[in-house]
């Protein structure tokens, strides 16, 4: 699997995450063969996840899903899909590692891919992370009204 952030394109490796900020939006790129005997309409599933060690269970994470159907034509012989599906991290993601799942619930065995440990999300900057930047600005323009003076006195 591999994912778009803006114009850069990056595979997916379990247990190398990926840096996401939360507010992103991530295009999912996929691909799959398949045997249908009519055209139909499928679902496909993506979301980040956290697993649980013991269990290995999946809990998919609130506000980073999204479903969508897609148009598999008849082919009575394996062909393959290649697509793409687009999904926001929420900006209430809270910032950790998660794995990134893309299925196909509609075909057996609920076919799909899963990656564990692949998507970091980074905490979105808040007003408290701007608050720095902001008062260095507000500082160096006093100082410009305050300098603005002395050097026209100069002349």
């Amino acid at each position: 699997m591999q994912v778009q952030v803006g114009n850069y394109i990056y595979p997916l490796v379990e247990g190398q995450p990926l840096q996401i900020q939360a507010g992103q939006t991530l295009r999912v790129f996929f691909a799959f063969t398949y045997k249908v005997a009519e055209t139909i309409d499928a679902r496909i599933w993506v979301a980040l996840y956290t697993k649980f060690p013991v269990t290995g269970r999946r809990m998919v994470v609130e506000g980073a899903e999204r479903e969508s159907i897609i148009t598999l034509d008849k082919a009575m012989d394996w062909q393959t899909y290649q697509g793409h599906i687009d999904f926001s991290i929420g900006s209430g993601v809270k910032a950790s590692v998660y794995g990134l799942g893309l299925e196909l619930p509609d075909f057996k065995n609920d076919a799909g891919d899963y990656i564990d440990d692949c998507i970091e999300v980074i905490a979105a900057p808040g007003m408290m992370e701007m608050l720095g930047p902001l008062i260095m600005i507000a500082m160096m323009g006093m100082m410009m009204q305050m300098v603005t003076p002395m050097a026209e006195g100069t002349e």
